[in-house]
């Protein structure tokens, strides 16, 4: 073994499109450093930072610019037949154990070709598994190299965010400052996810101060994907205290749907339970939808009991988002079920939501809710979409309807007859 050692867990060789884990030899440089300071320090100390990276990396590594590349032509050709070999296999456990120890065979300067040699493949779905553990592996050797490829060479962010996730497991503060030091502009970073991906297991806490440096944006949502299965581990108590430390109201809701939605994924009630333990009444009614909708998947009967029990915005969070599976597995229950709600204003976005899951398969029965509707252009709106579809599949049954309705104005009546007619025209 020349430069890296690879451990795979018998959980990733039998689900490799899930998961991996690859271990390695760190170097001295590499072991985890203790962290102090605001992240505002850190982000201060950056450039000083940033000069000892260079140092980090082992003798013989590839220098920025300068030829990486020791191996013969040879070797390169040999490497190329063998990479295209391995992703021939169709065996995915193979594939998996013929690339690990052709990366095990690698020096810290050969992974350039190697992963130059695997792109002139494709990267395609199907071979992005073999392509991280790659650049995973990669990173363990020389993570500047890795970057300054994928920052010459890629036109996307995974390469980089996986890079750097590798990196910041094993160097939190170089991969911290690079992430600063290679960002522009006003716009989240979106390096800065893949550093809160590399220190999450080891450090919840400067994860989460990282995740806070983020604006609202798709970043921040992706950095608090990864934090939230970390969350749940410690147990309600602390997820709840996690949640309820953070100041920013957008990320404290959205935080507290996630962590709802992923006990909700093996136990909807059990996240039912742990909302109430909320403080934050936005935060109750976002993660109440969440939880509902999950709920309403697996067990329609128990979510339309849990809805009922509640009140207030949390009660409308959960029958949005109710309504519209029960709409889609029996419309006239659902039916029923919507009339059972208060007839106020709010409850018009419950509504909304079965008129528009009823509106292909039960145009009748969603056109019957359009009343409901308060705002007169909203109403006609809906009954133009419906009416106008309905016409398309059954003429005669829409034309029908529309005689007989006495709750809609005669210019409505007859603006949905004349497309009827149009139709007939054609």
């Amino acid at each position: 073994m020349k430069s890296t050692s690879i451990i795979l867990s018998a959980a990733w060789i039998a689900t490799i499109a899930a998961s991996f884990t690859i271990g390695s030899k760190l170097r001295p440089d590499d072991t985890a450093h203790a962290t102090g300071g605001s992240i505002a320090q850190q982000i201060k100390n950056t450039r000083s930072t940033q000069r000892t990276i260079s140092r980090a990396r082992p003798t013989g590594a590839k220098q920025r610019g300068a030829s990486a590349i020791n191996r013969t032509g040879n070797n390169f050709a040999s490497d190329a037949a063998q990479i295209a070999t391995i992703m021939a296999n169709n065996n995915p456990m193979a594939r998996a154990e013929s690339l690990i120890a052709l990366i095990n065979s690698l020096n810290p300067n050969d992974f350039e070709q190697a992963v130059v040699e695997f792109r002139k493949l494709g990267i395609t779905r199907e071979r992005m598994s073999e392509y991280t553990m790659l650049l995973h592996a990669w990173a363990k050797s020389d993570p500047v190299a890795a970057l300054d490829f994928a920052q010459n060479n890629t036109s996307t962010r995974f390469a980089r965010q996986t890079i750097l996730t590798s990196w910041a497991a094993d160097n939190p503060d170089a991969a911290f400052s690079w992430a600063i030091n290679n960002h522009e502009g006003e716009d989240a970073n979106p390096w800065l996810v893949g550093v809160i991906r590399g220190i999450t297991t080891n450090n919840l806490t400067r994860a989460t101060e990282i995740m806070t440096m983020l604006p609202y944006s798709r970043e921040r949502g992706e950095a608090l994907t990864s934090i939230i299965p970390h969350i749940t581990k410690q147990g309600k108590e602390k997820a709840t205290a996690w949640v309820e430390a953070i100041s920013d109201e957008r990320l404290r809701t959205g935080g507290a749907a996630r962590i709802a939605g992923f006990m909700a994924q093996s136990n909807p009630s059990e996240a039912a339970e742990w909302i109430m333990n909320l403080s934050d009444s936005e935060s109750i009614s976002r993660a109440t939808g969440e939880v509902a909708g999950i709920w309403a998947d697996k067990d329609l009967n128990a979510a339309v009991a849990w809805t009922d029990s509640l009140s207030g915005n949390a009660k409308l969070r959960a029958a949005r988002e109710v309504v519209m599976r029960y709409a889609d597995k029996d419309a006239n229950k659902a039916s029923s079920w919507l009339a059972t709600m208060p007839n106020e204003p709010e409850y018009e976005s419950v509504v909304r939501s079965y008129i528009r899951s009823t509106a292909e398969k039960n145009p009748e029965l969603s056109l019957a809710q359009i009343p409901r509707i308060n705002d007169e252009r909203t109403r006609n709106r809906y009954y133009e979409r419906i009416v106008g579809r309905w016409i398309q599949q059954d003429e005669n049954a829409a034309q029908t309807w529309v005689t007989q309705q006495d709750n809609m104005s005669e210019t409505m009546r007859k603006r949905l007859l004349q497309m009827s007619q149009r139709r007939r025209d054609r």
